[in-house]
């Protein structure tokens, strides 16, 4: 329980730093690129990323659905089935960079057809030729973080991405500023992915020293059924994250234009930047949730996971309120008043973040349990709400922006809200699913109540970054304790422990009093 609750701190703790440090930095990027280069470049960038997304369903959540099956073998010691494993994670991955080349090289023929209106940024079939090797790069020895990951060293992985990635920027924004040069930006950032796989293979041979030693066992054929069933489920997860994450900005530039894209990342970059941060938090766990399924008691774990939800619940509001506040001032400072979107795009993006976060509790645990296979289903139905609404939105309403946006946002809240944590309750847990139910909802509906009042009520207030950010952070604060009163009196299940308003701040601000033991 100890050593559990330790590699929870200490992988928590690094993850929230490295990603922070790295979205400040990303934040510093950001601006130098656009005030150098310009929207549409930016735009291009963005449509780079959903592309590369898109091609990234190759993968087939292969990874993650290894690295579920190298939580009993590392527990046990099982250094033969450790390697069996390993060299089936490197064959695969090997096999997924080569995918990724002839998918690349296939999509870049229609990259013209992918934008609309004109535009001028150079030649663009070498700037996504740049951007495809980085994606291939970050394929090759990277399979070697997943040991560390599921052996609760997650830290090490952590701290070898802040290390590059900090450089890497640096270096970004220094030859941004002497050459102006977008295809040297791209060879910057491929280096240092290929940079950081090395050094993270090297540490983790280093770690487990076994791992350059001939493999002399085959995975068990108990472990292959596993993997074989799991992947399909993957496949399904897979297809569902590359349309509901990989096809915004692609909808955005061949409806609307790169300039669109390039408005509409400002936000996204802030959103996806602080829900790396929490994710990177949260999801630092999942090899301590692992580990609670093979050796915590039933009853435990169904209070863990409530705890939890209640901890991801209030990171998730408080974030989000302050999110809602500081928006317009902080993209008003950052990159100029002309890149501010309306108040409703603004709510509805924060209302977005709010409700995907709210996930995490369940995906997690659904991670830790393996529990691919039975979300195939979900997932692609989860996909096909999401690009329906949005290309039908995009195409016949003036809505713009807000229409893929409220594609995603309908997506989540009909699909995931119920269909995650059913699977969760009916693979993992004993508790009653109602009352998870009845926590979300209120959770939810007092959230959503609170975050909409208090963004259309600060609209009035006209103040400095720096006096804003003061107010909306005691704002967040006072608005955070009210959830707090109202979510423990109506929604919290009588059957279990709490965490209370000063454990809960404990566990927000300082990670070295953890959730799971």
């Amino acid at each position: 329980m100890g050593t559990r609750r330790k590699a929870s701190i200490i992988n928590s703790s690094s993850a929230i730093i490295g990603q922070f440090l790295s979205m400040v930095l990303s934040f510093i990027s950001r601006t130098i690129f656009i005030r150098v280069l310009g929207e549409q470049y930016l735009g291009l960038n963005g449509l780079f990323t959903n592309l590369l997304n898109i091609l990234s369903f190759a993968e087939l959540g292969i990874g993650t659905a290894i690295v579920v099956s190298l939580y009993k073998p590392l527990n046990e010691n099982n250094i033969g089935q450790v390697k069996a494993l390993m060299l089936l994670y490197k064959k695969c991955y090997y096999a997924v960079a080569v995918m990724l080349v002839a998918g690349g090289s296939c999509v870049s023929i229609f990259l013209p057809k992918l934008i609309a209106g004109s535009y001028n940024v150079g030649n663009i079939y070498l700037a996504f030729g740049l951007y495809l090797l980085n994606s291939v790069l970050s394929y090759l020895w990277s399979y070697k973080r997943s040991i560390l990951i599921a052996n609760q060293e997650g830290y090490i992985n952590s701290l070898n991405q802040l290390f590059f990635n900090v450089i890497m920027q640096v270096l970004q924004i220094v030859f941004l500023f002497m050459f102006k040069s977008y295809y040297i930006y791209l060879i910057i950032q491929a280096s240092f992915t290929l940079l950081s796989n090395l050094q993270i293979s090297r540490l983790a041979n280093r770690h487990f020293s076994y791992l350059t030693d001939p493999v002399t066992e085959k995975v068990n054929p108990k472990t292959l059924k596993y993997l074989r069933k799991n992947i399909v489920g993957m496949i399904a997860s897979k297809i569902g994250e590359v349309i509901v994450y990989g096809t915004d900005n692609l909808l955005l530039s061949s409806f609307l234009g790169l300039a669109a894209v390039g408005q509409y990342s400002n936000y996204t970059l802030i959103v996806s930047g602080v829900g790396s941060v929490i994710s990177q938090g949260f999801s630092a766990v999942t090899a301590s949730i692992g580990n609670l399924r093979v050796s915590g008691s039933q009853e435990r774990q169904n209070e863990v996971f409530f705890q939890y939800s209640q901890l991801v619940s209030y990171v998730s509001f408080f974030i989000s309120i302050a999110m809602a506040l500081f928006f317009p001032s902080f993209i008003q400072f950052w990159v100029g008043k002309r890149f501010i979107l309306s108040p409703t795009l603004s709510f509805l993006i924060v209302f977005n973040f709010f409700v995907s976060s709210l996930r995490y509790s369940n995906l997690n645990f659904m991670s830790a349990y393996g529990t691919y296979w039975e979300m195939r289903y979900k997932s692609i139905l989860e996909a096909l709400v999401n690009f329906v609404i949005s290309i039908v939105l995009i195409k016949y309403t003036t809505w713009g922006i807000s229409a893929v946006v409220i594609g995603t946002l309908l997506a989540n809240l009909t699909i995931n809200a119920w269909w995650e944590p059913l699977i969760v309750f009916q693979s993992a847990l004993t508790a009653s699913f109602k009352s998870y139910i009845r926590f979300y909802a209120i959770n939810l509906v007092i959230g959503v109540t609170i975050i909409g009042i208090m963004q259309y009520a600060y609209q009035c207030v006209q103040l400095n970054l720096i006096l804003s950010g003061i107010v909306c952070l005691m704002i967040s604060c006072i608005c955070l304790l009210i959830f707090h009163l109202i979510t423990i009196s109506f929604a919290f299940p009588k059957k279990y422990s709490y965490l209370s308003f000063a454990s809960v701040l404990s566990k927000m601000f300082h990670p070295k009093s953890n959730v799971i033991k």
